[in-house]
């Protein structure tokens, strides 16, 4: 089996978490990035052909991937290949859809000699045993499955929903249905047959230019009784909104989180820092938190998770927040319920997160409605500002400082020149 994964999405619902990098690329659980979990699925399930389609702001994807190192995917034969859109070539364009992409990509499909083609996202936390899926797709005797996990019904709508009968197949597919009587949600991980796969692609692509595996492919297989639906009971998390990513982040912390990052024999990869060791010095207080390699405490910090070289300065405080690599917390600031990106300053004697939640964001009040403050990459806070809560702030590309003045909840200081 060869596995294929699509990591170029644009994932606006992150805010300013993208608005420097690919979703799959977007840091979690402080060392990790969000596509370090679908990679290590990969290799623990002795899966040693990987492709990666990327597209949009894919830099800082392409440079964590490397050549594919901390994977051990770094080989002669086979191994890891990253694929980008081949603007230049007759006929090809931006991928218009996730099957549009494989499409694209269709003269790959064909020089494999694999049997079956496993298609994954990026941008998805979990751990699975894809050999598992791939027993049940040959047992099944379907060309094509797709795996699917139980949701509460209030969250049926965000996703793509199957009707399985009792025999496993998939009887109906409706995409973010209003109401439905099944809770079987889609995944986005697919097993085809390869020459199975490549008819379909070939076949839908003459009707749909923006060609989807969620629109177009798995509707025209359930009607034609080509799928079955594998159930999955393990954890699985869609980041798909700064909420569902804060708080899978702050849930790490509980007393026994979903994710179990002691177990050696399931250790997730990714590429590795050569920050110093953490000091915590003696006049700090640190409670229930992930400290990554590199930190400098000297403050207070409480239910929080600090990346890799995150200074808290003395008399500084974290609580309820995420900070991301290289950030520095000066001394008597006060951050709390908040998300502060790569990079990022902030001042003496600041207060960053502190304020009522019943006012949501002006500018994105969809995205940020519930109690949290959003700092974008390499932003500089003057010493003594205050920011309310539900806040988005992002300093200029150019010199990442924002102007002086307190921002009130809702509020938001965004440069001219980052995009959201």
């Amino acid at each position: 089996m060869a596995a294929f994964i699509l990591a170029g999405g644009v994932g606006k619902r992150l805010s300013l978490l993208t608005s420097y990098r690919a979703k799959p690329a977007v840091p979690f659980a402080g060392k990790y990035r969000i596509i370090d979990f679908t990679l290590t699925n990969c290799v623990r399930s002795d899966i040693m052909v990987v492709h990666v389609l990327t597209q949009y702001i894919s830099r800082s994807l392409i440079r964590h991937l490397g050549i594919g190192k901390p994977w051990n995917l770094d080989r002669l034969k086979n191994g890891l290949h990253i694929l980008h859109p081949r603007l230049g070539y007759e006929g090809a364009d931006w991928y218009k859809g996730t099957a549009d992409a494989m499409f694209q990509n269709i003269s790959v499909l064909k020089k494999l000699d694999h049997e079956y083609i496993l298609i994954l996202s990026g941008d998805h936390v979990y751990n699975m045993d894809y050999r598992e899926f791939l027993d049940f797709h040959i047992g099944a005797g379907k060309p094509a499955s797709l795996a699917v996990i139980d949701v509460p019904r209030s969250m049926c709508r965000e996703f793509g929903i199957a009707t399985v009968d009792s025999g496993g197949r998939i009887t109906g597919f409706e995409e973010k249905p209003l109401r439905t009587d099944s809770n079987l949600a889609s995944m986005g991980i697919y097993i085809f047959d390869r020459n199975f796969l490549i008819s379909v692609l070939e076949g839908l692509r003459q009707d749909f230019q923006d060609l989807d595996f969620g629109k177009h492919i798995i509707p025209e297989l359930v009607l034609r009784g080509k799928i079955s639906a594998y159930r999955y009971s393990g954890y699985w998390l869609d980041i798909g909104t700064l909420k569902s990513y804060y708080r899978a982040s702050l849930a790490l912390l509980a007393d026994r989180p979903h994710l179990d990052f002691d177990n050696r024999e399931r250790t997730i990869l990714t590429v590795p820092d050569d920050n110093p060791p953490t000091l915590i010095s003696g006049g700090s207080n640190v409670k229930r938190s992930l400290i990554c390699n590199g930190c400098f405490v000297g403050g207070s910090v409480a239910n929080s998770i600090l990346s890799p070289g995150v200074i808290v300065e003395e008399g500084a405080v974290v609580e309820n927040s995420i900070i991301m690599h290289g950030c520095r917390i000066k001394k008597g600031a006060k951050v709390m319920d908040s998300i502060i990106d790569k990079m990022s300053i902030v001042g003496r004697a600041c207060t960053i997160g502190k304020g009522r939640n019943s006012v949501p964001n002006k500018l994105q009040p969809a995205l940020l409605d519930f109690g949290l403050t959003l700092v974008g990459r390499k932003t500089i806070i003057p010493d003594g500002t205050r920011i309310g809560t539900n806040c988005l702030v992002s300093g200029s590309v150019k010199s990442g400082r924002i102007p002086a003045g307190d921002i009130e909840d809702g509020g938001n200081y965004v440069a001219s020149d980052v995009t959201i």
